[in-house]
C-alpha cells in the first residue's frame, strides 16, 4: 500500500525502484514505522500525556531502592517477563521497553 501510494505521489511506473522513493519522500517501512509509534506511545506515557494504559509502564527508577543511583533519573523500563517466544516479545509491556 505504501509502495503504490508512493508510486502515485511520484508518478512512478509499476517496475521502477521504489527504495529510492521512499527515501526522497522520508516515508518509513512498515517495522519501522510500527517502532516508532510504539516509541512514541512510550514516550507520551513517560512524560503523562497518554490515555491510563500505557501509564502502566514500570520504569526503573520506580523500582525500591533505585532512588539515589543513577539509573533513577533516566527513563529506562523494565522488561516484564513473557513465557511465549513467539507472542511474548511483541506484546506492548515488553515491546516498549525493549524500544
Amino acid at each position: 500500500m505504501v509502495n503504490a501510494a508512493a508510486r502515485l505521489v511520484l508518478r512512478l511506473r509499476r517496475y521502477d525502484h521504489i527504495t529510492d522513493a521512499l527515501a526522497v519522500l522520508h516515508w518509513l517501512r512498515v517495522p519501522q514505522r510500527v517502532d516508532y509509534n510504539v516509541a512514541a506511545l512510550v514516550f507520551q506515557a513517560l512524560n503523562g500525556f497518554s490515555p491510563p494504559d500505557p501509564d502502566q509502564l514500570v520504569c526503573v527508577a520506580d523500582l525500591p531502592g533505585r532512588h539515589r543511583l543513577r539509573s533513577s533519573l533516566s527513563h529506562r523500563l523494565q522488561v516484564p517477563a513473557y513465557r511465549l517466544a513467539t507472542v511474548g516479545r511483541r506484546s506492548f509491556p515488553v515491546a516498549a521497553s525493549i524500544l
